[in-house]
C-alpha cells in the first residue's frame, strides 16, 4: 500500500507502474481459494475468518463473467479449502513447532504425500515449513506484534 501511495505521488495516478502496483495489490486483497464441487474445483473468494466457529466465510463459486447474484456465502473449515500458491496464512495450534504459532507466511506448494502446505515465512530468519491445513488460517489482518 505504501508503494502505491509513493508511486501515485512521484509518477502520477495514471502511470503504467502505478497501475501495475495497484492491480497487484487488488489481486492480493481478493483472497481467492479453491473448493471441490460436484463439477470439479471451483474458485471462491475468502471473506473472513469467523473466530466463534473457527471457520472461514467464503463466497462463490466465482464465474467468468462474474454473476454475484448466483454466488452464495458459506462457512467452511480450512480442510475444505484449497489454498492457491501465494495465499497469505498465519500458523496456529502447532505443538512440535510452537515457535511458528502466530507467524505470517504464504503458501508455496502442497505436498500430496504428507497433505501439508509448504509455507514461506515473512520473518526471513525462519525456515520454510510443511504445515497441516488445520494449523493454518488465511490472513486477513496481521496479528499484533509482541
Amino acid at each position: 500500500n505504501k508503494l502505491a501511495i509513493i508511486s501515485r505521488r512521484v509518477l502520477g495516478p495514471g502511470h503504467d507502474m502505478t497501475l501495475q502496483i495497484e492491480n497487484g495489490l487488488n489481486f492480493c486483497r481478493k483472497r481467492r481459494v479453491g473448493m471441490m464441487t460436484d463439477d470439479g474445483i471451483k474458485e471462491y473468494h475468502a471473506l473472513r475468518f469467523d473466530d466463534e466457529e473457527g471457520k472461514h466465510l467464503v463466497k462463490g463459486p466465482i464465474s467468468n463473467p462474474r454473476k454475484p447474484d448466483e454466488e452464495e456465502i458459506m462457512t467452511v473449515a480450512i480442510n475444505d479449502i484449497i489454498l492457491i500458491q501465494g495465499s497469505p496464512v498465519i500458523c496456529h495450534g502447532l505443538k512440535n513447532a510452537a515457535h511458528l504459532n502466530g507467524k505470517v507466511g504464504d503458501t508455496r506448494s502442497f505436498d500430496n504425500k504428507t497433505g501439508r502446505y509448504g509455507v514461506r515465512f515473512e520473518d526471513k530468519s525462519l525456515k520454510s515449513a510443511l504445515v497441516k491445513p488445520e494449523n493454518l488460517r488465511i490472513a486477513f489482518d496481521l496479528p499484533d506484534e509482541k
